[in-house]
């Protein structure tokens, strides 16, 4: 109990230090993601599309019918510009650091990143039955904060576009494609605010 209890508060403290990077000192350092040349994925389990660096794309092969109408979709719509599916294991260094639930600091990989013209979306997708999980919704918070600090710095070092965390829920996607919603009209209604997430959640989670 003794450890568990040294891990959780030095974890806070971590996370603490993160969360309150003030703009001044803030030093941003560019990774591209071509810096990983291609992907491992197989043949039968990704998509070849026009508007992101890799050759193919995956999706899990595990009930994926959602991520995989969801590329398609991105990379169809007119508004998006290019976009990127996040490897977790190929993508390392892509990860926002968040609290759990027990109180443990853990690294978070969200599913998409997003050009438009005007915006970068930070995307996640998920089940109906995942939404409300939560992990789920400290990974959010963890997010929308993250967003925060990068709307801070200057303009060039966000690629002048206002950025934004969105969760996608499987469902408001189906009924908003089909009724030919943009990927703009789709992520207005699911972005995540800072105010909105803070009423239901405590950013320090504590047992």
């Amino acid at each position: 109990m003794v450890t568990k209890h040294i891990i959780e508060e030095i974890g806070k403290v971590i996370f603490e230090m993160q969360m309150c990077t003030a703009k001044h000192s803030a030093e941003a350092d560019t990774l591209y993601f071509s810096r990983v040349p291609e992907l491992r994925v197989r043949e039968s389990f990704s998509l070849p599309l026009r508007k992101t660096i890799y050759e193919r794309t995956p999706f899990p092969s595990n009930k994926g019918n959602f991520k995989k109408d969801f590329l398609k979709f991105l990379d169809n719509d007119a508004k998006v510009e290019s976009f990127i599916k996040i490897s977790e294991s190929q993508h390392d260094f892509a990860k926002i650091f968040y609290l759990r639930e027990d109180g443990l600091l853990a690294s978070y990989h969200p599913d998409f990143l997003i050009k438009t013209k005007d915006r970068i979306y930070l995307a996640e997708t998920k089940a109906e039955n995942m939404l409300s999980s939560g992990n789920v919704r400290l990974k959010q918070l963890a997010a929308v904060e993250w967003c925060k600090r990068i709307n801070a710095l200057n303009g060039e070092l966000r690629m002048n576009r206002e950025w934004g965390y969105v969760l996608i829920g499987e469902n408001p996607f189906y009924g908003l494609s089909n009724a030919n919603a943009d990927i703009d009209d789709i992520c207005k209604l699911a972005i995540m605010r800072t105010e909105r997430l803070s009423e239901n959640l405590n950013l320090f989670p504590t047992n």
